[in-house]
This record gives C-alpha cells, sequence and structure tokens, in this order.
C-alpha cells in the first residue's frame, strides 16, 4: 500500500522527497553534504534511489552573501562545476563532492558546513572567546601554527584565533571532544569547562560530521584517481593496438 504521507520537490533530485526521521544505526549518508545524517531529514520516495537530504541542508538559500567573499555573492549548486567532479573548500582545504556554495568569477568555493561555522566559539581550556578568521592574523610574514595540533595553518585558510593570546586553532580538526557526566536527576550535563555548553556541543557534533566528511571525500578522490588511471590504461591500450 503506498505511503499517505505527503512529499515534496527539491531541485537536486529528480524524484519526490518524503520526510523521514534518520537513526544513527542506520548509518546514512547526507547527498547534500555528504556528513552522517541523524534526525529530521528526507528520503527519496523511490524505494530503489538512496537519496537523502538533512533538513538544514533541504533549507538551504540558493544564494547567499558571506564576509569571507564580500565582492559576490555565492551561489548553491547541487553538484561541483568542475570536471572532476569534486572541488577544493577555500575555508579548510578539504575535497567536497556534494552541495557547494560557488562564485563562479573567482572559483571561490565552499563546504555548507564551513559557510555556517560560527563567527566565535568557546575552547575548553582557553579563558577567551576565539574569533573566526578568514586569513592570517600576521601582517608581518609570521607563520601560524596550530596552538593545539602544533602543524602549520596556510595564510589562506581560516581558522579561530584570540588576539590577546596570540592563540588560535585550525578551522575543523582541533575541536576538544566534550565530556558527559550524568546529572543529578537522571539527565546528562557537559563537563567540557565551556560557559556557552549549547555552543560547545554543536562544535563536538559538527567536528565528528566533519570528520566523516573528510574520510568519504579521501575515499571519493581515490576512487576518482582509480578512474582515471583505469581511462588513461584504456586508452594506451588501444594506442599500441592501432600500432600493431
Amino acid at each position: 500500500m503506498a505511503s499517505r504521507k505527503p512529499s515534496v520537490r527539491h531541485p537536486s533530485h529528480n524524484h519526490p522527497l518524503r520526510g523521514h526521521k534518520a537513526l544513527a544505526e542506520e548509518e546514512t549518508i547526507c547527498s547534500g553534504c555528504d556528513l552522517d545524517l541523524i534526525g529530521a531529514a528526507f528520503k527519496c520516495t523511490k524505494s530503489e534511489c538512496d537519496y537523502f537530504l538533512h533538513k538544514s541542508c533541504f533549507d538551504l538559500p540558493r544564494e547567499t552573501r558571506h564576509k569571507s567573499h564580500p565582492d559576490h555573492p555565492l551561489t548553491l549548486l547541487y553538484s561541483p562545476p568542475y570536471e572532476s567532479s569534486t572541488y577544493e573548500c577555500s575555508a579548510c582545504s578539504e575535497y567536497g563532492s556534494g552541495f557547494v556554495y560557488n562564485c563562479s568569477i573567482c572559483q571561490f568555493d565552499l563546504h555548507v558546513g564551513c559557510i555556517s561555522m560560527p563567527e566565535s566559539v568557546e575552547r575548553e581550556g582557553h579563558e577567551h572567546p576565539l574569533t573566526l578568521l578568514y586569513c592570517s592574523p600576521y601582517t608581518n610574514g609570521l607563520i601560524v601554527k596550530c596552538d593545539v595540533c602544533q602543524e602549520t595553518v596556510p595564510d589562506h585558510l581560516w581558522s579561530y584565533y584570540c588576539k590577546e593570546c596570540d592563540y588560535g586553532t585550525h578551522l575543523h580538526s582541533c575541536e576538544v571532544e566534550e565530556v558527559v557526566e550524568p546529572k543529578r536527576g537522571g539527565g546528562k550535563a557537559s563537563t567540557s569547562g565551556n560557559k556557552g555548553g549549547g555552543r560547545g556541543s554543536a562544535a563536538s557534533e559538527l567536528a565528528a560530521m566533519l570528520e566523516a566528511q573528510r574520510e568519504m571525500e579521501r575515499m571519493q578522490i581515490e576512487l576518482h584517481m582509480e578512474m582515471q588511471r583505469a581511462k588513461i590504461a584504456k586508452k594506451a591500450r588501444k594506442a599500441c593496438l592501432k600500432l600493431i
């Protein structure tokens, strides 16, 4: 019997979509941002079609302005506009293969997750909020090093920085996971030390999501490269046969 749930359309997909509550054990991946899908979502009404979207990805604006790229608006594309079917995010330098905010004039590309990063975060072990920067905080040629992992942060990439302490971190890879202990009364409470517990929780969840995205993107890039090598080898064999 056909489902009576109402369906909706999204320009990223040819088939109707229906509301869906994604569970962690389903290990579903969002077709928009390539991140793990948990909670409110949409799924394709066709049983043979494995297309899912976060509700937040479904609701993304088609065009937006961002402080990191003030000269031009950014347009939401449902697939990368490049022959490789991938793009390199201008914020974190990681590859993407799903939705992307793009400036065609400058070939400027942002993950939908990066464009939503908060302008200020609190970090356990540091007394001041860290501010989101879109380039190096230094103008004297000094090299930026992440104070968590001690690795260099390229000048053109985003970072979180405390000017008062000259303390900075990578955009994504160095979030501290929140420690959770039982509350009195049976609930749970954060003991991360963050004053903004909600923001800390969101940052921890986003860190896990972005790590899953990076792993997925690495696999996709490796697959793409393998396919390209296979095509080149096939062309080489054809060329050799013509010479015989």
